[in-house]
C-alpha cells in the first residue's frame, strides 16, 4: 500500500515506488523534487530560507531550512542507494510573495523571501548540474504539494488556481 510521507517545514525525506511525498503551507519556501526516473525514487525539501551563510550560529544548522545545503544533504544521500547525481531530475514549486504592505505586495528584495528562494535554488541546481525540468513558482498564494516517486509527477493545489500536474 502506497504511504503518504509528509514533508514539514526545514525538513526533506526520500520516496520509493508507489510512495507520495506530501508538504503543506508552502509559501515563500520552496518545495524541490528531485527523481531519478530509473530506479522510481524521489527526495522532496521543504526549504524555508536561500542561504546558510546569513545564519550567526553555523554550528546549529538545519541543512534542510537552507537552499544551499539541502540540496547538498539531498545529493550525498542519493550515491549512497545507488543512484548517481547524473541520473537526477528537479521539479520546483513555492516561491510566493506572501508579504502584503498597504494592500500591496512588496517589491523591496529583501521582504520577497520566495523570489530570493526559488533564485537560489536555482543557481545551486544549476552549479550541481542538476536539470530543472518543470516548476510552479511565484505568485502570492500558498501551495500543498505533492510528489509522486513513481512517475516524478507533482501535483500542486492552491486556494485561488485550484489543482495542477507539472
Amino acid at each position: 500500500m502506497p504511504e503518504r510521507i509528509k514533508v514539514g517545514m526545514a525538513d526533506w525525506k526520500i520516496a520509493r515506488d508507489q510512495d507520495v511525498l506530501v508538504t503543506f503551507g508552502l509559501g515563500s519556501c520552496a518545495g524541490l523534487g528531485l527523481w531519478d526516473p530509473k530506479s522510481k525514487i524521489a527526495a522532496m525539501a521543504h526549504i524555508m530560507l536561500p542561504d546558510s551563510k546569513q545564519t550567526r550560529l553555523q554550528q546549529e544548522v538545519n541543512p534542510a531550512k537552507f537552499a544551499d545545503t539541502a540540496i547538498m544533504a539531498m545529493l550525498e544521500r542519493f550515491p549512497q542507494l545507488g543512484i548517481p547525481k547524473t541520473y537526477l531530475q528537479a521539479k520546483l514549486a513555492g516561491g510566493a510573495n506572501m508579504f502584503m504592505f498597504s494592500g500591496k505586495m512588496s517589491n523591496q528584495e529583501s521582504m520577497n523571501i520566495g523570489e530570493r528562494n526559488i533564485v537560489a535554488v536555482k543557481e545551486k541546481l544549476k552549479e550541481v548540474g542538476i536539470p530543472l525540468v518543470a516548476e510552479d513558482t511565484g505568485g502570492s498564494s500558498g501551495r500543498l504539494v505533492e510528489f509522486y516517486a513513481e512517475t516524478g509527477m507533482m501535483k500542486i493545489r492552491t486556494a485561488l488556481s485550484g489543482e495542477h500536474e507539472i
